[in-house]
């Protein structure tokens, strides 16, 4: 693994130094850095190794992303117009007007830093389609057509019988149908719902989906998977509480809270002076979502996870408004 990372070191060094033009150095950019480049596969490979090792090589991998982003900043540089070209170009009489730069949105932006750390944990980072059917959507994640937990989702019906999906655990099986156990996954996604939109509720919302499936996985995998996310996103000092709730997908299900970020766990009108916030949905895969996934629950168990990407943020950034994600205010964007 070492190799691999120091090999595509210096193969982008060299590919970086040999580029002719900004189209070249995009191409290249997507190559090494994209979603699907070399850098994301060798990360990929993380989950193969031992927790040390991992550790290790995932703080590498680390490091060799953040040297390839100057490296390819640098080498924009040198395609900028020269000082005298500049001024040839310009008309002296005219006023001058400030360009702004444009960035990425401050969502995107924040769910590329949760699937860094979940990719240093060696998870596979998947899409998922945003159109489903009722089998993806509740059947085959044990929610049949008189369940009273459909009433858990306002879904948004289709004419043609599909829906948008009012979640992104349907990508488990979807997933599934490609891979075999052992698999470490993260789907963030788009999600529906049809419900009142306040401070902190949004008809269109960010979903992070986890499912990890192996022989021998326990509640207390799930447990620290999540402490290790939760401590590498907001710090050390925070802490993890699991308490017992219930979803048809999960056996058992559990509701995880943090340490409240406001107080620090001493209790304040955010965490209803409780000292905890509620954070996402998890548990252990339930034994009949397996069978549906062609797993054998004797042979193999497994856990998942389900939070809401705006909560994350709107605690990492201390911000009290959910409609200011999506409202387009420039004033607010600018900040990010």
């Amino acid at each position: 693994m070492k190799d691999l990372i120091k090999n595509l070191q210096q193969k982008a060094q060299d590919e970086i130094h040999k580029a002719a033009t900004n189209e070249n150095l995009r191409d290249l950019e997507a190559k090494f850095l994209g979603r699907k480049g070399e850098l994301a596969d060798i990360m990929s490979k993380l989950k193969d190794l031992s927790s040390e090792e991992r550790r290790v090589m995932g703080q590498l991998a680390n490091s060799l992303k953040q040297e390839l982003g100057d490296m390819f900043s640098l080498a924009r540089k040198k395609f900028s117009l020269s000082g005298a070209e500049k001024r040839s170009r310009l008309d002296s009489t005219w006023p001058g007007e400030a360009q702004e730069r444009g960035h990425l949105h401050p969502l995107t932006q924040f769910m590329r830093r949760v699937e860094d750390i979940f990719m240093s944990l060696g998870f596979e980072v998947l899409d998922g389609q945003e159109v489903e059917t009722p089998e993806y959507n509740f059947d085959l994640l044990n929610i049949p057509k008189d369940h009273p937990a459909r009433d858990m989702w306002d879904t948004y019906y289709l004419e043609n019988g599909l829906l948008l999906r009012t979640h992104t655990s349907p990508m488990q099986l979807r997933a599934m149908e490609k891979r075999k156990p052992p698999v470490r996954l993260l789907i963030p996604g788009r999600t529906f719902r049809h419900e009142a939109t306040d401070a902190s509720h949004e008809s269109v919302f960010y979903q992070y989906e986890g499912l990890v499936i192996d022989k021998c996985i326990t509640v207390a995998n799930l447990i620290a998977t999540l402490k290790d996310f939760f401590q590498a996103l907001y710090g050390k000092e925070v802490k993890v509480l699991p308490r017992s709730t219930f979803f048809p997908f999960t056996e058992p299900s559990l509701e995880i809270t943090m340490s409240c970020l406001i107080c620090g766990g001493k209790g304040c009108s955010v965490c209803k002076k409780t000292g905890w916030l509620e954070m996402l949905g998890a548990g252990m895969v339930h034994p009949q979502v397996l069978r549906n996934m062609k797993v054998d629950p004797e042979e193999y168990s497994g856990f998942a996870f389900g939070g809401g990407l705006e909560r994350l943020m709107m605690l990492y950034h201390g911000i009290n408004e959910i409609r200011l994600l999506y409202g387009g205010d420039l004033k607010f964007l600018g900040q990010f």
